[in-house]
């Protein structure tokens, strides 16, 4: 596997590095080449593109090092060019996380293009650049996109000193002209781009030189591809469409891997569920603003909740929980009925402005684990869900340390996980598999 690839990331935390790489994947795209873009580490609700079908990202904390690069093959297998960008500091460590971003250029064997915030520095610009080569001195620092250039003498003088240091200048964003460095990343709201933005970063980042930067790439290890065998497999729906952003376009195809056939489910859409669905899959972001509309598609969730009453495999995870309550309140005081399989109410106080890790153990045994079964997992929106009474029993018990830790998490029945942690499917070998399999049983057993 030799696709062209470069990795997009700021000196610290900025979205200016994912706005830059997600309008060169757009203008990319519409020049007629396959581009896959990918996030490090999961994102939040504001930049979950829903165009993706699910959120793209890649991330050492939720899964092996073999997984990830099986996932990175399957993901941008076709594709002419592959992009990756960070919202934190090629050097920094989010939160809960155990790996940096130049982790994931060393095992991805990929060039590095540095954002720098170049704002009322001069020739002393040096000392950063040049210990920045010094600290990842194995990658191959292919390049830099300054931002906050003050004019054309600023940038003459930013250029030579970099050119000094054997760092080639591939984009220069001037202050006022185009995204900054407190620019956020577009978000599922924000497609198509502002024509403005598309103009600023064509005119300012040299793409055909990002692109044949991308082409210093190395090779990477072989490794087993995901194989789609669901041709025959059962099939499963998983939730998508406006107002419920899938969690993990990956862990799709972890499905598809694992045998599944998968259907697209729109909650705003559909009337029911699809023909011959085996397995039910409401794991994602679920966008405020659309409760309400969701909350009028009665005829699709009166068929959830009679089929899920009636033992189909389902998986809620996120904002995919709350679609199965009696009741939601959302933040903006609105109360709105949804599919009542679990008899209690939820609040949402609010959206994260970044993922959190969560460590989680499986209390019992279920759809996706085998009780004792750790995993990591992240939350997006912090929802208060009341306790639903007698014969609901806690999915997870909240591992780690500090605030939380030792608190139940979600619900389980022998057909049923719900939780407001979002989980991976590659996290654990065993888990799509294990889900398949609970769907192909309950295929059986219907016909």
């Amino acid at each position: 596997m030799s696709i062209p690839r470069v990795l997009l990331a700021p000196t610290h935390r900025t979205g200016l590095a994912d706005a830059v790489a997600a309008t060169v994947a757009e203008i990319a795209t519409a020049g007629g080449r396959q581009v896959r873009y990918h996030h490090l580490g999961p994102i939040g609700p504001q930049s979950a593109w829903d165009r993706w079908e699910g959120t793209a990202f890649i991330d050492p904390s939720l899964y092996s090092r073999e997984a990830l690069l099986s996932l990175y093959n399957v993901a941008t297998r076709g594709a002419a060019l592959s992009l990756l960008s960070s919202d934190v500091g090629l050097l920094d460590r989010r939160e809960g996380a155990s790996w940096i971003p130049t982790d994931v250029a060393r095992l991805l064997d990929c060039p590095v293009v540095v954002v720098m915030d170049c704002r009322d520095w001069g020739a002393g610009v040096r000392i950063p650049a040049s210990g920045l080569r010094l600290q990842i001195k194995d990658l191959d620092l292919a390049g830099v996109v300054l931002s906050g250039v003050a004019d054309k003498d600023h940038f003459t003088l930013l250029r030579q000193v970099l050119t000094e240091e054997s760092i080639p200048v591939v984009g220069c964003l001037f202050e006022g002209d185009g995204p900054g460095w407190k620019e956020e990343a577009p978000g599922a709201g924000g497609l198509p781009l502002e024509t403005s933005l598309l103009d600023a970063v064509s005119r300012q980042v040299d793409i055909a030189g990002l692109v044949s930067l991308a082409g210093r790439r190395g090779f990477l290890p072989s490794q087993t591809a995901l194989v789609d065998r669901g041709a025959d497999g059962p099939i499963v729906a998983i939730a998508g469409g406006e107002g419920f952003t899938p969690w993990s376009r990956d862990s799709i195809e972890v499905l598809r891997g694992a045998g599944a056939q998968i259907r697209r489910l729109d909650l705003l859409e559909d009337a029911g569920l699809p023909e011959g669905t085996a397995g039910l899959i409401l794991a994602g972001t679920l966008w405020q603003g659309a409760v309400p509309d969701i909350a009028m598609n009665t005829p699709l969730l009166s068929d959830i909740r009679r089929r899920v009453t009636n033992g189909l495999p389902t998986l809620a995870l996120g904002g995919g929980m709350l679609l199965l309550l009696d009741r939601v309140h959302d933040s903006l005081g609105r109360t709105s009925d949804l599919a009542g399989v679990i008899p209690t109410e939820a609040e949402i106080l609010w959206d994260a402005d970044e993922p959190v890790y969560v460590e989680l153990v499986a209390a019992t045994d279920g759809l996706l684990f085998a009780k004792g079964d750790s995993v990591t997992g992240w939350a997006l929106t912090e929802a208060e869900v009341m306790p639903p009474g007698p014969g609901w029993e806690p999915a997870f018990i909240v591992g780690g340390e500090g605030e939380g830790a030792g608190r139940p998490e979600g619900y389980s029945t022998g057909s049923l996980t719900v939780g407001r942690v979002l989980v991976h499917l590659a996290s654990i070998a065993e888990m799509a598999p294990r889900f398949v399999r609970n769907c192909a049983e309950y295929a059986a057993d219907v016909h």
